[in-house]
């Protein structure tokens, strides 16, 4: 499994590849960054109970 740790080392290196060698690379960093969001997000439960509230408090 990969840790956050890691997508942050990941996130790192592809910014430096991208200086040294071009916008080519962009698709890979753009990758990385939407994986480090998904991790960062709220769980499906959590979520879930969010929606519902929002949905009962407009009724």
């Amino acid at each position: 499994m990969i840790t956050e740790a890691q997508l942050l080392a990941d996130i790192a290196l592809a910014s430096e590849i991208i200086l040294e060698h071009g916008e080519k690379y962009a698709p890979l960093l753009d990758r990385l960054e939407m994986e480090l969001e998904t991790r960062r997000r709220d769980d499906p439960v959590t979520r879930a109970r969010r929606h519902l509230d929002r949905a009962q408090r407009g009724r």
